[in-house]
């Protein structure tokens, strides 16, 4: 199968990128391909060593076997993949990352199942997913990488895409360019466009599409019904209502927008911002069945039934509005991160029903509150900006949190933070504007690595810091610096400094970090 498909596509191109064939390596050899495994500490998927059997990836000035962007040979599939794989331990769920569809990709920046079959040169690739998510399948083709933070599903399988680059090469759906005395081809005839920027506008994946109906019979007649501000809006997303109505992420911000009908058709939006607007009712968003992040803050809404039905919702930004009853968050399966800085809100017992919640930020919250956060076992994250009466002695019911990573504390006046003795799992913590007498029981936690200071002139045995054992960088002023340098028996990272420095200090401070 697999060397029909490559022949036919040499054939179908021979004629406008001349000696095509011959861009491309001799077969691997049985035991190339089980020493690849070996390294990567998996099977190849059949398909895959099929083709590596065809030909072991292209030769550097290659045409580029999917559409410009080369088939990689072992030894670069290897290469590439250990570059990631280094990598996963720290930074796998770094940023924000989305499927589409939803469900059928983890939504992480790294997998080390991600086989990287093609590259861009700038730390983007074409793959297999050896590991789906529960709709997806094994094998499927993928984007992923540096930039690639919208990743689609773009075939099933490699005989699938293989079969999608014949048939295009067959309609001559494609253009041929010369660089630098290197001849390759591009998806389409509209010039050299990246293969990973021309699968946003593609049906995917191939031959399979998988479209939301946005429940419109006529979509011109639709937008012509419409305010002219938000016949604006659509148009700056294209030259039709097409690209709004399938599109991924959308931003709607300060914009005075009250009525947000238009977006209730946005079924396939999976990232929403609707900041700092006037907006009192977001009903229409219950439409938005795919969305995954949702930014509402700055808008006087106050009813959040409408988030009930949104399956996917994993990020919701709440800042500064008018919601006082979290209940309706209870219907959320996947709600992991929740903004709810300056709200009315004072009861936050309902977000017990919310067991995916990871990360939480508030503000003022009073000794009830706080004994809420504490029964929140899950939590990984923690923001708390101000206190609220009697709140100062209650803030040590979160020595409950085992769980908790980061926690960030700011505008406040402690004795101690004593009570973090109990969060045995924190890595970071972040001070802002914030005064400690005594901050020596940092030192006692054993998996601290960052401290971030800023604002805080005000922290009490700061000197003690240099008895923790794990602690690996420290942000904050010159002054910190200045003390606490000589403190460790060996070198803490101080690249970040906060505040100003004269020239002298500017002077001590680089000759400590190049040393």
């Amino acid at each position: 199968m697999m060397r029909g498909l490559i022949q036919d596509i040499f054939g179908l191109l021979r004629t406008e990128v001349p000696g095509i064939a011959e861009a491309f390596h001799p077969p691997a050899s049985l035991e190339e391909i089980q020493r690849a495994e070996a390294e990567l500490g998996m099977k190849l998927p059949g398909e895959l060593k099929e083709l590596y059997q065809v030909c072991n990836g292209e030769k550097e000035n290659g045409p580029g076997l999917f559409f410009g962007l080369p088939f990689l040979s072992l030894t670069d599939l290897v290469a590439e993949w250990k570059i990631w794989a280094d990598l996963e331990s720290d930074y796998a769920i770094e940023g924000d990352h989305y499927s589409v569809p939803p469900g059928w990709i983890k939504e992480r920046y790294i997998n080390r199942c991600w086989l990287p079959i093609s590259k861009d040169w700038g730390g983007n690739h074409l793959g297999l997913d050896l590991d789906p998510d529960e709709q997806g399948k094994s094998g499927q083709v993928i984007n992923f990488g540096r930039d690639e933070h919208v990743k689609y599903v773009i075939a099933h399988n490699l005989t699938e895409m293989l079969q999608f680059i014949h048939d295009t090469a067959k309609a001559k759906n494609y253009s041929i360019h010369e660089e630098e005395d290197q001849l390759f081809w591009a998806f389409g005839q509209q010039g050299p466009v990246h293969f990973l920027d021309a699968i946003r506008k593609l049906e995917l994946p191939v031959y399979h599409p998988v479209r939301i109906d946005p429940g419109i019979a006529d979509p011109q007649a639709w937008l012509d019904s419409l305010s002219e501000s938000w016949r604006e809006r659509i148009r700056a997303n294209g030259d039709s209502p097409e690209p709004f109505l399938r599109a991924k992420q959308l931003y709607f911000i300060n914009e005075g927008l009250t009525d947000l009908t238009p977006l209730k058709h946005c079924r396939e939006v999976r990232e929403l911002v609707l900041s700092a607007n006037k907006l009192t009712s977001i009903e229409a968003i219950s439409g938005c069945q795919q969305l995954k992040r949702l930014y509402v803050g700055k808008n006087p809404i106050a009813d959040l039934t409408p988030l009930e039905g949104l399956p996917y919702l994993q990020m919701l930004n709440l800042a500064q509005t008018d919601v006082t009853d979290l209940s309706p968050l209870a219907c959320l399966p996947r709600l992991a991160e929740l903004d709810l800085t300056e709200t009315r809100i004072s009861d936050l017992s309902a977000l017990a029903r919310v067991k995916s919640l990871q990360s939480l930020a508030i503000s003022r919250p009073d000794a009830a509150m706080l004994n809420s956060v504490a029964e929140l076992a899950a939590l990984t994250e923690l923001k708390i900006s101000g206190l609220g009466e009697n709140a100062a002695d209650a803030i040590k019911v979160l020595g409950k949190l085992v769980h908790l990573q980061t926690i960030s504390l700011e505008d406040m006046s402690l004795a101690d933070l004593a009570f973090l003795r109990g969060c045995r799992q924190l890595k970071t913590v972040k001070l802002r504007k914030t005064a400690i007498a005594d901050i020596s029981h940092l030192a006692e936690l054993e998996n601290l690595q960052s401290l971030e200071f800023s604002g805080c002139d005000e922290l009490g045995q700061l000197e003690q810091l240099g008895k923790s054992a794990s602690l690996r960088k420290i942000t904050g002023s010159y002054q910190q610096f200045a003390r606490l340098k000589d403190c460790f028996e060996r070198k803490i990272d101080f690249s970040t400094i906060t505040g100003n420095m004269t020239d002298e200090e500017d002077e001590i401070w680089h000759a400590y970090v190049r040393s």
